[in-house]
């Protein structure tokens, strides 16, 4: 179990949106492939549950996803942009636990057009909602890890490398792909 130690001085830890948020870049935005399995270990619990689409995942599965993801990706890497957040610690003078649901996107991947074999630009819309838990009974250990994770996502092409005009002046625009 990795844990980042902390001030003995304070024991309310960052918010339960400034974790998520820096453990989530640094899951997709990781420098290599071995990075980012280590950013999942410490982001995640190993007896997570997990869902995506409506359909169950656990931590593996996490990790197949996210180095799928890494592989589709442009030569520039993974870019992570939050757009929304909303915390609910269950103790707001120690962050330890609590529910967090955000949207974010990821920019970055390179894909197949449908029912094509040319590729483009998506973007990965994303929206999570999570439990984070401590792992330990420290007070002065961040041990936080999630617990429990459903998220809904899609891929949308990006507008300037996915659509194209036709002879005729008409703009034939790619579908949204599953994830």
């Amino acid at each position: 179990m990795s844990s980042t130690p902390f001030s003995t001085s304070s024991q309310r830890l960052p918010t339960l949106t400034e974790w998520s948020i820096d453990h989530i870049r640094n899951i997709f935005e990781a420098s290599t492939d071995s990075h980012a399995l280590q950013a999942i270990t410490n982001t995640f619990s190993d007896t997570l549950s997990a869902s995506v689409n409506g359909k169950p995942l656990n931590r593996s599965g996490v990790e197949h996803l996210v180095l799928g993801m890494r592989r589709a990706a442009a030569a520039a890497g993974l870019k992570v942009d939050w757009e929304r957040t909303l915390e609910v610690p269950d103790d707001d003078a120690t962050n330890r636990d609590g529910s967090f649901g955000g949207f974010y996107t990821i920019s970055g991947l390179r894909k197949e057009i449908p029912g094509s074999r040319t590729l483009a630009d998506f973007i990965r819309h994303k929206t999570v909602t999570v439990r984070i838990e401590s792992q330990s009974n420290d007070q002065n250990v961040d041990s936080r890890k999630i617990v429990s994770l459903v998220f809904v996502a899609t891929d949308v092409p990006v507008a300037s490398s996915t659509s194209s005009i036709t002879s005729a002046g008409q703009v034939n625009a790619m579908p949204v792909t599953r994830v």
